[in-house]
């Protein structure tokens, strides 16, 4: 398998498959409202959702750019948000952009959606695990050993 990875690696897949769960849940949330809703309003929420997804969005746009750079130079990046988050573009999503839509909904249902993303992250992420053990080899297990969250 030394074959090029697609930039987008796993992300096709995990997006697609959360975007239909969020989707579902929200539709079921949405005919049971008051079975599922977090707080009476969504006024309160709404602003907390957006300012959590702020963040979200700069850690995506910002990791996009550094590993847009990185793949068109054949380079493990290891900087920037690299040295904190194995995945930092998931974690963006994870962390922040997920949570911050989920409370625009207010729906605990809804919320379901997060452990959903962490668990399709973490099956479908081993692809891209194994190109890049094959394509750094020695170079990616030091990163590994040297990353500070290592379950995103």
């Amino acid at each position: 398998m030394n074959r090029k990875m697609n930039i987008a690696g796993a992300a096709p897949q995990i997006g697609l498959l959360t975007l239909v769960y969020l989707l579902v849940s929200f539709l079921i949330s949405s005919l049971m409202k008051p079975v599922f809703q977090i707080i009476p309003g969504n006024t309160f929420l709404t602003i907390v959702g957006i300012i959590w997804v702020i963040p979200g969005i700069i850690i995506v746009v910002a990791t996009a750019r550094m590993l847009v750079k990185s793949f068109d130079n054949n380079k493990l990046m290891r900087d920037g948000l690299y040295w904190i988050f194995r995945n930092p573009m998931y974690a963006g999503y994870f962390l922040f952009v997920i949570p911050g839509v989920c409370l625009l909904f207010n729906s605990w249902l809804v919320l379901t959606t997060i452990p959903v993303n962490y668990i399709l992250l973490q099956i479908f992420i081993q692809k891209e695990y194994h190109y890049l053990r094959q394509r750094f080899g020695k170079e990616y297990e030091e990163y590994l050993k040297t990353v500070l969250i290592k379950f995103l």
